[in-house]
Order: C-alpha cells, then structure tokens, then sequence
C-alpha cells in the first residue's frame, strides 16, 4: 500500500513548470514523472514540458491532472547556423509558455535543456531552479560550446541541484552556482513476494557509461562456476550491437541476453538473484535505489557519484572497483555462492524504502523551489531531512 501523501508545504495552489528533454525510459526521466505526480497528486498545478513532439512516445505515465507540453523542435544534425536556429526557436517557444503560465518555480533537468530554460526565463519573475542529473567531470557527451554556456549561465539560476555533494563542489567550482544537494527519491514501490531466481539483472540505457562491457567480460570468466545462472540486460541504445558482438565473442549467447525496457521494473527485480550496476560514472542510479527497495541484493561498481551514498559495502550491498572485470566476477561467485549472504544483503537493503522514502526527499525539493513558505514557517528543512536519515 502506498504510503498517505504529505499535504503539508507550499499553497495547493502552487504552479510549477518541470523541463526535460523526454520522457523516454531512463532514470532522469524517471525521476521527472515521478516528481510531476507527486505535486500533482498534492494539488499542483503541474505544467510538464519537454522538447521532443508528441511523435516521441512516453514511456512513463503522468496524472491526467498535468498538463503536458510538447516543444516540439527537431534538432537538425546540419550546420551550426542551423543547429543555433533551432535552439533560439526552443527559447522562444519556452518563454511563451512560462509567460502564459506565470508559474511560481521552474524546475529543469539535464544539461543542455537548463541552459535553454535559463535563457528562456530571461526577464520573467519566477524562481528558476535546474538539476544536473550525472557528474559533469565524466560526461563527455557534451559539447564544449554547451558546457562554456553552462559555465555561463548556471550562476544566473536561483539554484542547481546537485544528487550528490561532489557534484555540487565541481558545479560551485567551475560554473559558480548556487547549489543545494538532493538525492534521488524513491517512489512507494510495491511488497511483493516472489522466488529468488538464479538471474542476474542489469538496467539501463545501452551506452558506455552503463559499463554492460564490464559485466559480460565478468561473467564470461566465472560462467561454468555458476552453473544454471544468467544474465539479462534490460536497456535500449546504441551500444546495443556492440553489446551483441562481444556477447558472440565470448561465447556466452545462451547465458546473457539483453531485452527491451519494461515499465514494472520493480517485478524483475523482486525476483533476481542479484541486481549488478557496473557503471564507469554516474548521477545517483535509480536502478541501485529501487533493486534495493525491492530487496534485491546489489552489487555495484564504485563510481562517481551515487553509490557509496546508498550501498555500505558488505553490509546492505557490494562495491567493486570502477571497470575492473576480475573484481566483478569474484564479488559475483562469492554472492551466487553463499544464499546466506545474499539474504542478509537484501534484508539490509530494503532499508533504503525509509532513508530515500519520496515524502522525505520531497520536503528538500520543496524547501529548494519554495525557500519563502519554509522561511515563514521557520522549516530548516537540510536539518530536518538529515535527522530523519
């Protein structure tokens, strides 16, 4: 049963727009639907705007009482004239949106899309807060011409959220903002009771970053050790076929596969053996999060940033060094081996359902985008929040 929502806080009568890119599957967007309908579900009123079209499926659903916005500007793999077109047309078609809506905080998540709400607020009296959703030291995604600009105008936000305090130390650093640290929250997941199977799940978007590389080189090593065990990626993205070639290459096609994304993830991993996070860098992984409140037993690399603030290693969970492939299979042989130790880990680790329980995490959100509600009713909510964990 989920838990009651807190109605406690800023005016029902709040209007917030929230940006992203999508809402594609993925653990920002996850985060960002998940958020929309918690302040829905208390009586906001929620606008949730992001710059795909409706063409662009989503993945994750939101309450009929947000309205839901589509930009809808292509992103042109032209020239950079057109490329800086496009982008002063998401500008433009932002700031009609926020100007129609007068909304008394704007949230955005992700690189590139907070730069364009920042600029897209410009002359608008509004509370404009953005959230950067992976360590920006290790992403190299990002062009240099975006990262200049959000060196420029990320101090121009009232504040940048950061999901762990070592991304907010490089933010304040290099782009001289005004941070606050907030991890992720986790959503009121089901009980369910299911059979341990002899599977090992991983979860993400197939890209470089995820380090699904690192768990089939692992489990190829180990794989006649663990007899009756396998592997099941469940991502989309374009290391896909890479992903496929190598499983080829290892011999291990009848042991590892990878499927589709699957909207009730918490039912996969109600029933995995062990969840396995082999990331090379991160924001604060939602997989790790909720295979935890599933009580799944965890073994993730440790990575910047996110993992070492969920998983005391041997005690709720397993930490490995980043991307190394020898550690990996040994912590993997040592939990299929020993049940006893994977019971205890994942006893140990739904704990994880109160520490990050989204109420909790939620007052931090709120404290962030409504500091003038929280100062009249003298809340400190950075000292109440961390008391309670």
């Amino acid at each position: 049963m989920n838990d009651p929502i807190d109605k406690s806080g800023p005016s029902e009568h709040s209007k917030i727009v929230l940006v992203g890119g999508s809402l594609q599957s993925g653990g920002a967007e996850r985060v960002l639907s998940d958020m929309a309908n918690f302040w829905s579900n208390r009586g906001f009123e929620v606008s949730l705007a992001t710059w795909t079209g409706a063409d662009v499926v989503d993945f994750y659903e939101i309450d009929p009482k947000i309205k839901r916005i589509w930009l809808d500007v292509p992103a042109p793999n032209t020239s950079a004239i057109a490329k800086l077109r496009s982008n002063l047309t998401r500008v433009r078609k932002l700031h009609r949106v926020l100007k129609s809506s007068e909304p008394d905080a704007v949230l955005s998540f992700i690189d590139w899309p907070n730069v364009l709400t920042i600029l897209a607020a410009t002359g608008l009296r509004t509370r404009i807060v953005v959230s950067e959703r992976i360590h920006p030291a290790y992403h190299s995604g990002l062009t240099w011409p975006w990262k200049l600009l959000r060196r420029i105008f990320y101090r121009r936000a009232d504040a940048v959220v950061a999901q762990t305090d070592d991304v907010a130390r490089w933010l304040e650093q290099h782009c001289r903002a005004s941070t606050c640290t907030i991890p992720n929250p986790l959503r009121n997941l089901p009980v369910l009771r299911a059979l341990r199977s002899a599977q090992i799940l991983a979860v993400g978007r197939l890209y470089h970053q995820k380090g699904f590389d690192i768990l089939v080189r692992a489990f190829a090593r180990i794989h006649h050790e663990v007899e009756g065990w396998e592997v099941v990626i469940v991502g989309a993205g374009p290391e896909y076929d890479n992903l496929l070639n190598l499983i080829t290459e290892l011999e291990v096609v009848d042991k590892v596969s990878i499927v589709d994304p699957v909207k009730n993830i918490e039912s996969l991993m109600a029933c995995a053996g062990l969840v396995v996070q082999p990331s090379r860098f991160e924001g604060f992984p939602n997989v790790i999060l909720e295979a935890m409140g599933m009580g799944a037993p965890v073994i993730s690399a440790d990575c910047p940033s996110g993992p070492s603030e969920i998983i005391e290693d041997g005690v709720n969970g397993r930490l490995v060094p980043v991307g190394d492939v020898a550690a990996l299979s040994t912590a993997i042989v040592e939990c299929i081996s020993n049940p006893m130790l994977r019971e205890r880990l994942g006893n140990n680790a739904v704990k994880v359902r109160e520490q990050f329980r989204q109420d909790t995490i939620m007052r931090q959100w709120d404290a962030c985008l409504f500091p003038e509600f929280h100062e009249h009713c003298g809340v400190d909510a950075a000292r109440e929040i961390k008391s309670e964990r």
